[in-house]
């Protein structure tokens, strides 16, 4: 159980935090991924939040939008504080998260895939980890945005699980044809389960974020 500390950090409504927060600890549970409790809290407490599609779109004055991960970036790069320049980081880990998580089919269409989202969402939570912060807010996360670097995979997984599965079993072609499009990591272990060698392609950026 979570202890208190990080309350008031996200003030979510308790029937969506109970739903989530039940959707990623079976998710976790099932795939044997041994995510520590403070960060699955994070992953519920996130999930709620962007379920406000006005906290997870951004409105640039012609409407609602997904700011695009590298404009995260250079905000946090000119920030006039170091405080700011964190919440930026945070913010672009957390939209990579969610959006490799949930939304990977979405990019199959889109300039840069799922790996780029990774990439960046695991480097801006390493930055964040790395930092040292006199803040008591900032030292609470720390633990978590390290736990989320180190295992981003693992918990883009776990969020893939987390809406509701049509019961019926894709074939091993779909799978593959699938994984081709989109580069998951779910799909990816889904197919070395059943004993598929993939070979990944290096095509993609891997930016790092200081």
């Amino acid at each position: 159980m979570v202890t208190s500390s990080f309350d008031g950090l996200i003030q979510p409504t308790s029937s969506l935090q109970d739903y989530f927060r039940e959707r990623i600890e079976c998710a976790a549970g099932k795939l044997s991924i041994d995510g520590n409790d403070e960060t699955l809290w994070y992953l519920t407490q996130l999930l709620c939040t962007f379920a406000k599609t006005s906290r997870f779109l951004d409105d640039n004055g012609t409407g609602a939008t997904l700011t695009p991960l590298a404009e995260y970036y250079r905000m946090a790069a000119e920030s006039a504080s170091k405080h700011e320049r964190r919440l930026q980081l945070q913010r672009l880990g957390d939209v990579a998260i969610v959006v490799a998580g949930l939304f990977a089919g979405a990019l199959s269409r889109k300039a840069v895939g799922v790996r780029y989202y990774m990439s960046m969402g695991e480097a801006a939570y390493g930055t964040l980890a790395e930092e040292s912060s006199q803040s008591s807010r900032d030292r609470a996360l720390q633990g978590i945005f390290e736990s989320l670097a180190n295992d981003f995979s693992d918990y883009v997984i776990v969020l893939s699980e987390v809406p509701t599965r049509s019961t019926s079993e894709k074939d091993l072609l779909q799978l593959v044809d699938e994984w081709e499009s989109t580069q998951h990591p779910a799909l990816a272990r889904q197919l070395r389960a059943q004993g598929v060698f993939l070979e990944e392609r290096c095509d993609e950026a891997n930016p790092a974020v200081h």
